[in-house]
């Protein structure tokens, strides 16, 4: 299943796995209460600021693709209220989908990260059955999870959903391989110690400004994508 889903559709989708998961009495879930959680300003990133008219679209928008249904007033419940489908769908089973939902709601992540953020949800025990989870997710003819470049200074792997549509997730991975590019080297020093050509020194100059804006520019991204740690 080809599954690409806007910034507004992966919040309300990991809202709905992650209540599911670590908060079994209140799933399923009213609007008003998905609303809280994607508003939420803990365990988010980007914080988000939706209504409830948004809301309610998007979760129609997902009921319409298979990944969300709607129970409507019965019994005890006197409003409507809302689960996603994803184990049907998608055949997520519960580690699966805790990995998705940190991936969802906070963006790319190392493996450490998602094994401490996923203890709510799903307590694994160990970095080796997070990896297992991640490479499971990152095989077949539509991965649903990749591995970004290593960062410099990093020494482990941030690890990305693949449910960007298209151009964003080309966004990202552009931004994340230019963020891991090695620094170019300094110009040897000239063995007869005159000094490089005013053409070469003012093309070296563009160059390093371009390298410090593109630098800008990653972090940012980083900052927006993956929020404070």
């Amino acid at each position: 299943m080809n599954v690409r889903l806007n910034e507004v559709e992966r919040r309300v989708l990991g809202v709905l796995i992650e209540k599911a998961l670590s908060q079994p009495q209140y799933y399923p879930m009213t609007v008003n209460a998905v609303v809280v959680a994607c508003n939420q300003k803990s365990n988010r990133a980007p914080e988000m600021n939706l209504d409830e008219d948004t809301v309610w679209n998007t979760l129609e928008g997902l009921r319409e693709r298979g990944l969300a249904s709607r129970l409507l007033p019965g019994g005890a419940s006197r409003v409507e209220r809302w689960k996603h489908e994803t184990k049907e769908a998608l055949g997520w089973e519960k580690p699966q989908r805790a990995v998705m939902a940190e991936l969802l709601l906070r963006g790319p992540q190392t493996v450490g990260e998602l094994r401490s953020r996923c203890t709510r949800m799903f307590p694994f025990e160990s970095v080796e059955s997070v990896t297992a989870v991640l490479e499971a997710l990152s095989q077949g003819a539509e991965p649903m999870v990749s591995p970004l470049p290593r960062a410099p200074g990093q020494s482990a792997v941030r690890y990305a959903h693949r449910l960007y549509p298209d151009a964003e997730w080309q966004q990202l991975a552009r931004f994340a391989s230019a963020a891991a590019a090695p620094a170019a080297p300094a110009p040897a020093a000239d063995p007869a110690g005159t000094e490089a050509p005013a053409a070469i020194r003012a093309e070296l100059a563009e160059l390093r400004a371009e390298v410090r804006a593109l630098a800008a520019q990653v972090a940012q991204l980083q900052s927006r994508l993956a929020g404070s740690a």
